[in-house]
């Protein structure tokens, strides 16, 4: 009886070590391939379809295509939830992200989300919803969201806001995007986009009850100073302009360097996604 007992007591070591030795490649199964879409205007005119520009139709088409091939539309909110263990993602997601805050969002894209029951993420420059804000402007061939339609479309449950900077939007001049200077001090950078940071943030909470915990940098200018500085802001999602499809791995600051492809005209649905899926 012993002799049984102490086989039996050997069987279930080795099962244990077993089940040890295949941890790793659990965690492997985990990853998670993550490709991010960036849109910025959409526009009726197809003659004004361009790098930055697409129509309601490819828009559309896009939506369909990625419904048909099986994709489920995340939020940051879900994403995030992932990353800490406390949710599931679908089996084959996508993130659509808009940048800018164009009023055209508002108009032709957000019907569309709702139709096809996806979501979206909006990135805000603070100055562009201050400017139309102030002037009532809402020429949707033109015009950014004014914070009243930016809290319209939080309100929707459809989509999610993300900072974009206060008055950081520009590819050149005092700085690019919001990376430090060559030989700009670091504490004296971190104190000008920290105010920028806190500036945005102070109105997107006004006009949607809520923080965000995403941040687009503008042009996809990048810098590891710009990250810390996020990060000491509460921010955990970060995306840049890196044309990649992100393989995520509950690592919380690989949320920070999300690569996104951008949608320009021309291409179909299926030629553009079947590039970058």
């Amino acid at each position: 009886m012993r002799t049984k007992w102490a086989v039996f007591l050997i069987f279930c070591a080795y099962v244990m070590t077993l089940a040890a030795l295949a941890l790793p490649g659990r965690a492997e199964d985990e990853k998670v391939r993550l490709p991010v879409i960036m849109y910025h205007h959409v526009c009726a005119d197809p003659a004004r379809a361009g790098d930055y520009v697409v129509t309601p139709e490819t828009f559309e088409n896009d939506l369909k295509y990625l419904q048909e091939q099986g994709y489920t539309a995340i939020s940051v909110a879900e994403l995030l939830a992932w990353s800490r263990g406390e949710g599931e993602l679908p089996e084959k997601p996508v993130m659509l992200t808009f940048d800018d805050a164009q009023d055209s969002f508002r108009v032709y894209a957000l019907p569309l989300l709702e139709k096809y029951g996806m979501c979206a993420v909006v990135a805000v420059v603070g100055d562009y919803a201050d400017e139309y804000t102030a002037s009532g402007d809402t020429n949707v061939n033109y015009a950014y969201m004014s914070w009243d339609a930016i809290g319209e479309i939080a309100a929707s449950g459809r989509v999610e806001i993300a900072s974009h900077t206060q008055s950081m939007h520009s590819p050149s001049g005092a700085r690019r995007g919001c990376q430090i200077n060559p030989g700009e001090d670091e504490a004296s950078y971190t104190q000008t986009f920290g105010a920028d940071l806190e500036s945005v943030e102070s109105s997107i909470v006004r006009a949607t009850g809520k923080s965000s915990a995403a941040f687009a940098y503008p042009f996809g200018f990048t810098c590891a100073e710009a990250e810390r500085v996020l990060v000491s802001h509460g921010f955990s999602v970060a995306f840049t302009c890196t044309e990649r499809v992100n393989v995520l791995s509950h690592e919380p600051m690989e949320l920070l360097r999300l690569g996104r492809f951008n949608r320009r005209s021309g291409p179909s649905s299926a030629e553009f996604f079947g590039a970058v899926l």
